[in-house]
């Protein structure tokens, strides 16, 4: 018969929080280690929090030599501030492109450029064990980005016109989009041969997905104006799939979801316009659909990189 303090402590263990699960995993302690204790992580971390900090001083200089910054108005000020901070916020998004996918890329195919995959294969080690450790390493690293940021994204505060809803939904965006692209560059890596092709993959699949967009925004811009739908119903059909392809793209769902916060006073839901045509039913903010997409395809990718990573090369 088992003493009780033997079944408290059996309780305990079986209920370990998922923090001290994850540094479990010697993937993630060694990926960390290696990054923290180098250069390069600082080097990044350092020219991450310059270059926004570069871009804050330019902005307020630039209206201080205007001199509408010294009137002492308060609207304006406001406005000052909702400028700085979606400034940063956007400025983070674009960083965050570059730096996650830089940080996975080789996750993978470096172990197979140093003949070192088949060792991981025969370890005690699973393959979805090796993604999530390689995955939650550099994710890790991006939040810590991000939340250095935190205080220099404040200063809005300062100014005012910024609230504490638009510091959560911003950073809930930035967080979803750091995991996204760590897990884009990890699932490149995860049946590469070679860093570099990963490394162009992701890159690549960013810029055309950019340029697509574009692409696509110029063409409903176009044929939009002619406003010739056979029916309603094919009207709002076109119209959600507008706002859903449009509410992916992370610098248009991160500034109508400010747009939208501001003019409607909605965190949830809108009934503005969509490239000047009316919306006739209520639509989800963009920050709402952007959140879910890209949680969706995280998992999605996740679950293809562990296929790759257990499948035998060829």
């Amino acid at each position: 018969m088992e003493s009780p303090a033997s079944t408290i402590q059996e309780k305990s263990i079986t209920r370990r929080n998922f923090f001290s699960r994850m540094m479990d995993n010697p993937v993630i302690t060694k990926e960390l280690k290696g990054r923290m204790r180098g250069r390069q992580g600082f080097i990044i971390l350092g020219s991450y929090l310059s270059l926004i900090s570069l871009f804050i001083i330019l902005i307020y200089l630039f209206l201080a030599v205007d001199g509408t910054v010294s009137n002492g108005d308060p609207g304006f000020l406001q406005t000052v501030g909702k400028v700085i901070f979606s400034t940063v916020v956007l400025l983070e998004l674009l960083m965050l492109g570059f730096i996650g996918p830089a940080l996975t890329a080789g996750a993978i195919s470096a172990e197979r450029e140093h003949k070192t995959i088949d060792l991981l294969r025969t370890s005690l080690l699973s393959g979805r064990a090796l993604v999530f450790g390689k995955l939650s390493s550099a994710a890790i690293f991006l939040l810590l980005l991000i939340f250095t940021a935190i205080p220099v994204e404040s200063l809005a505060f300062f100014l005012g016109g910024v609230g504490m809803a638009e510091m959560l939904i911003s950073t809930l965006m930035l967080v979803v989009t750091a995991v996204f692209f760590c897990t884009l560059g990890l699932f490149f890596s995860s049946f590469s041969r070679r860093t570099l092709i990963a490394t162009v993959l992701s890159y690549a699949s960013i810029l055309i997905s950019f340029i697509v967009f574009i692409i696509f925004l110029f063409f409903i811009s176009v044929i939009g104006s002619y406003n010739n739908y056979p029916s309603t119903f094919v009207e709002n059909i076109v119209t959600a799939a507008m706002w859903f392809l449009f509410s992916t793209n992370p610098l248009y769902a991160a500034t109508m979801s400010e747009v939208i916060l501001v003019d409607e006073q909605s965190l949830f839901i809108t009934t503005g316009n969509i490239l000047g045509t009316p919306s006739s039913f209520p639509l989800p903010s963009p920050w709402i659909i952007y959140v879910i997409f890209y949680s969706i395809l995280t998992v999605i990718l996740i679950g293809l990189s562990v296929y790759f990573v257990n499948r035998p090369d060829r």
